[in-house]
C-alpha cells in the first residue's frame, strides 16, 4: 500500500512539474507589445534613439517583444504619459529627472539636476549618473512610485541649452519682461522667472505660441530649435549654455515582471547601446545644427555676462538644493 501511495505521489508531482513547466513556457511565448511615447519630433535624435532601442529589442527577443515608438507627442505631453506609465497604458518613458517631482516621484537630488550651471558638461553629467551615487538615486524610483515604476539605470545628456528670442537680447537685463517658455515643472518655471517671465507650456504648443505672440522666446538645445522648426519664429540665440540636460528611462513595473531575467538584462544592455549611439550622434550634430541654423538667418551671440546669470540663481539654489544630501552639489560639480 505504501508503495502505491508513493508511486501515486510521484505521478502527481510529475504532472504538477509538467504543468508548471508548460505554464512557464506559455508565459515566455506570450507576445509583449511595448508602447513608448516621445515628446520630440520623429526626426529628433531622442526619438530616433528610442526607435533604435526598439529594433534591438525586437531582434534580440526573436520577435517576442514588439516596440512601438510614438514621437511628436502623439500620446500627449509629459504629465499625460507619466500617468499612462503608472497605469501601464504605455510601457516606458524618457524623462528629465528634474521634472519627476511634479509627476509624483519626489527625489530631491533628481529635482536639483535641473538647476542651471550645475552639470559642468555632457560627459560630466554622464559620469555622475552612471556612478554609484547616481545609481543610488535610481534605486529610489521604485519606492517613490509606490512600486509601479522602476529605473532602467541608463541615461543620456544633451548639449547645453541656450536662450532663443524673437528680438535680439544680448545681456541678462534685456530679458526682463520677456515671455519665455518654460517646462511645466516647478524648478523650470522658477528658473526662467530668475531671468524673464516664465510661460509654462507643453512642447507641442511652442511653435504656435511663438507665432501668435504668446511667447517672446524659449530655451532649448540647438537640436530642438532646428527639429521643431522654431527657427522660423525666433532668429536670435544667446549662447548662455545655462543647462546641460539629462534624461532617465523608466519602465512600468508590471511589464518588467513579465520579462525573463535574460530579457531584462538584454533590454538594459540594448538601451545602453542606443544611449551610446545617441551621444555619438549628438556630438556630430552640434556643428551641423549651428551651420544649418545660421543658413536660415539665425544670429548667434556669445554670452558675455554669464556670472550675472549665475548670480541671479542664488535663491533658486537655496530653494532646490537645501534638502539634498550635503555633498550633492560639490560631488556633481566635481565631474567635469
Amino acid at each position: 500500500m505504501k508503495k502505491v501511495v508513493a508511486l501515486l505521489f510521484v505521478a502527481l508531482a510529475t504532472v504538477a512539474m509538467l504543468f508548471a513547466a508548460g505554464a512557464t513556457e506559455a508565459a515566455a511565448a506570450e507576445k509583449i507589445t511595448m508602447s513608448i511615447p516621445e515628446i520630440n519630433a520623429d526626426s529628433d535624435l531622442a526619438c530616433q534613439m528610442l526607435v533604435k532601442f526598439g529594433e534591438l529589442v525586437e531582434e534580440r527577443s526573436n520577435g517576442r517583444i514588439e516596440v512601438n515608438v510614438f514621437g511628436s507627442a502623439q500620446l500627449g505631453g509629459e504629465a499625460d504619459t507619466m500617468e499612462m506609465l503608472r497605469l501601464g497604458t504605455v510601457s516606458m518613458i524618457r524623462i528629465n529627472p528634474a521634472n519627476l517631482a511634479n509627476r509624483g516621484i519626489s527625489i530631491p537630488e533628481y529635482t536639483a539636476l535641473g538647476l542651471p550651471f550645475l552639470l559642468q558638461s555632457v560627459q560630466g553629467g554622464l559620469d555622475f549618473l552612471y556612478s554609484d551615487y547616481g545609481r543610488s538615486l535610481g534605486d529610489l524610483v521604485l519606492e517613490k512610485s509606490d512600486g509601479t515604476i522602476r529605473s532602467l539605470y541608463n541615461y543620456i545628456c544633451t548639449p547645453a541649452r541656450n536662450m532663443f528670442t524673437k528680438t535680439q537680447a544680448k545681456t541678462l537685463p534685456d530679458f526682463k519682461g520677456l515671455k519665455i517658455r518654460s517646462e511645466t515643472s516647478n524648478i523650470k518655471i522658477d528658473m526662467i522667472n530668475c531671468w524673464a517671465n516664465a510661460t509654462p507650456l507643453a512642447m507641442s504648443e511652442i511653435y504656435t505660441s511663438l507665432s501668435t505672440g504668446v511667447l517672446d522666446g524659449c530655451e532649448n538645445t540647438l537640436s530642438g530649435l532646428r527639429n521643431n522648426n522654431w527657427y522660423e519664429q525666433v532668429k536670435y540665440v544667446l549662447e548662455t549654455e545655462h543647462v546641460v540636460g539629462s534624461s532617465v528611462f523608466l519602465i512600468n513595473e508590471a511589464l518588467w515582471n513579465k520579462l525573463t531575467a535574460a530579457e531584462q538584462q538584454m533590454m538594459t544592455a540594448s538601451l545602453k547601446e542606443a544611449c551610446d549611439w545617441f551621444q555619438a550622434e549628438t556630438d556630430k550634430q552640434i556643428a551641423e545644427n549651428k551651420a544649418f541654423l545660421t543658413s536660415k538667418g539665425v544670429v548667434f551671440t556669445p554670452c558675455t555676462d554669464k556670472q550675472a546669470w549665475l548670480d541671479s540663481c542664488t535663491a533658486l539654489y537655496a530653494k532646490y538644493a537645501s534638502n539634498v544630501k550635503p555633498d550633492f552639489v560639490s560631488t556633481i560639480q566635481s565631474y567635469k
